[in-house]
């Protein structure tokens, strides 16, 4: 008796990049181990936090990246937003003072970009404008926390790169509602389950 089978072969494919990520996987987890030991037993600033932000970025984007929201605007903006993370623990732990314009700078550049990559194919990316809720909504509340906090401080001058944040976040969602109208209630209202 001759057995048809009627599923296609497995892809090589698929079974190479599981191999990558289980031999991958050692020296990550041995350099996320041995990072904080070492710099603990050396002593000085803490810079294996920024090591195992920047371990986590290689990680999430090369080896295991997001399956459900998989798509162009998503990534981008989990990438803009890990970049930001990775800049404001450089600034906090080892080198203060310069993340005050730069996160605002990477974040107007990130919204711009977003916005380029959500308006030029609307209809299909519609469905994709929850990250860039959430990150125009970061920029708007990160702007206004840091006016609010640095608006007496000698860092005042530096503040610019707060408003143009701040003012372009509202700007993006002004026109994302204008262009969509009644949808982007819609959306947002699939987007929390409240429909």
């Amino acid at each position: 008796m001759k057995v048809k089978i009627t599923y296609p072969a497995g892809k090589g494919r698929m079974l190479q990049r599981r191999d990558i990520i289980a031999r991958a996987k050692w020296p990550f987890l041995f350099a996320a181990y041995i990072c904080p030991i070492v710099n603990i037993a050396t002593g000085g600033m803490a810079w294996s936090v920024v090591v195992l932000w920047s371990l986590w970025i290689v990680w999430s984007f090369a080896f295991s990246p997001d399956m459900v929201e998989l798509n162009r605007i998503s990534l981008f903006i989990k990438f803009v937003a890990n970049v930001c993370i990775l800049l404001i623990l450089i600034d906090v732990l080892l080198a203060p003072g310069w993340a005050v314009e730069v996160v605002p700078i990477i974040c107007f550049t990130g919204l711009a970009i977003a916005g380029v990559l959500f308006f030029t194919d609307l209809e299909r990316q519609k469905q994709n404008m929850m990250p860039i809720f959430l990150l125009t909504g970061a920029s708007i509340l990160g702007s206004a926390i840091g006016l609010i906090i640095w608006r007496d401080e000698s860092i005042a001058e530096s503040l610019w790169a707060l408003i143009v944040m701040g003012a372009f976040a509202i700007a993006l969602l002004a026109a994302s509602f204008m262009v969509l109208g009644k949808a982007f209630i819609h959306e947002i209202k699939k987007r929390f389950h409240a429909e």
